[in-house]
């Protein structure tokens, strides 16, 4: 592992180690469902890069965490964004003080209740989560393909080189997942800076507008449910998109399901529920909703993938069957922990070890 990949897994762990502090810090403030979701949420990325770096260290795959030149584009990333967004926050203390009252009135105007139009918006968003999958199996390959036509530019003894890092003759795949493992570590970056700043600094937090598509537990000291979202994708494709064909299949497949469900079940919840499961404010029709949707959407994205990948007809039908059950085991169970982490890490978690045994790559 070179020096460039030591600095970036240091600082993903220093983030993993601030967001544990703002659970401790929930706890302190009573704050208990924050507590349990920022520190799951926390040691499932701290245990995620461990278990990569494991991983490697033992050689059971020939791919690293990151390498050239998606790490120097990862530093540069930090360079760039980190003063960036230092400047708004600072922007942001200097308005504080010229209109705190303004501030303060502002806050106050947020409803307990999310309108159904803010919950439609924060559920279209995760739809950005798709991308992984296209990286993975579409965009991916057009990147790859223009990274390898300038390659021929150089001297041969550079593109070797190039292709040596990223076996691409072997398996294309292998450059898609440091391209994936870039994309979504760069915005996992970006958004923990910034909800750090929301739970500690409030005040000093310059996307205040973004508070209003939050649910009113999420808006303290709870880590939001983006930043579930991302912790989510990034650890399984640190840990599952070692293995490949199967890990980005898994991967891939964990989070349609997972998206599609979840919108599904809180939308179909929120405008057509009328029977609570207990005491909670889940509906049985969103449930049965939910599960429907993510069966449909698991089955179509193993069609996509199988017109590249073959997959035997029992793995097709398996696969999206046991994901709807832990979908809607979770959904039933009701966790404090947030459902996008949970539904991405527990889905492809289960399915990643059953398709070990039953898929014929």
């Amino acid at each position: 592992m070179d020096a460039l990949s030591i600095i970036i897994i240091c600082i993903l762990y220093f983030y993993g180690l601030v967001s544990l502090y703002t659970a401790f810090l929930a706890k302190k403030r009573n704050e208990k469902g924050a507590f349990i979701n920022n520190l799951v949420n926390s040691l499932i990325l701290i245990a995620s890069i461990t278990i990569n770096i494991s991983i490697n260290s033992l050689n059971i795959s020939n791919i690293g965490f990151i390498v050239f030149p998606f790490d120097v584009f990862m530093i540069i990333f930090l360079i760039f964004f980190l003063p960036h967004f230092s400047f708004s926050v600072n922007r942001e203390r200097r308005k504080v003080r010229l209109n705190e009252k303004h501030i303060e009135e502002e806050n106050s105007n947020l409803s307990e209740e999310l309108p159904f139009k803010y919950e439609l918006y924060r559920k279209i968003t995760h739809l950005v989560v798709l991308g992984i999958a296209f990286f993975y199996f579409t965009l991916g390959f057009l990147v790859q393909n223009i990274f390898t036509n300038i390659l021929e530019l150089f001297p041969e003894i550079v593109s070797e080189l190039f292709f040596s890092i990223y076996d691409i003759e072997a398996n294309k795949m292998i450059f898609t997942q440091y391209l994936v493992v870039f994309l979504v570590g760069v915005s996992l970056i970006g958004l923990l800076t910034a909800d750090f700043i929301r739970i500690l600094k409030p005040n000093l937090y310059p996307l205040k507008s973004v508070n209003r598509i939050l649910r009113e537990k999420e808006r303290h000291m709870r880590l939001g449910p983006h930043i579930s979202m991302g912790i989510g994708c990034f650890s399984i494709i640190i840990m599952f998109g070692l293995f490949q064909p199967i890990g980005p299949i898994v991967i891939c497949t964990s989070m349609t399901m997972s998206i599609f469900g979840d919108m599904t079940a809180n939308l179909v919840g929120r405008k057509f529920g009328h029977k609570n499961i207990r005491k909670t404010k889940k509906t049985y029709e969103g449930l049965i909703a939910g599960m429907s949707i993510a069966y449909i959407s698991g089955i179509i994205t193993l069609l996509f993938i199988n017109q590249l990948y073959p997959i035997n007809l029992f793995s097709l039908m398996i696969l999206p069957s046991i994901g709807t059950f832990i979908i809607g085991f979770i959904d039933y169970l009701d966790l404090d922990v947030d459902d996008n982490l949970s539904y991405n890490f527990m889905l492809s978690t289960t399915l990643f070890v059953i398709s070990l045994f039953i898929m014929g790559l």
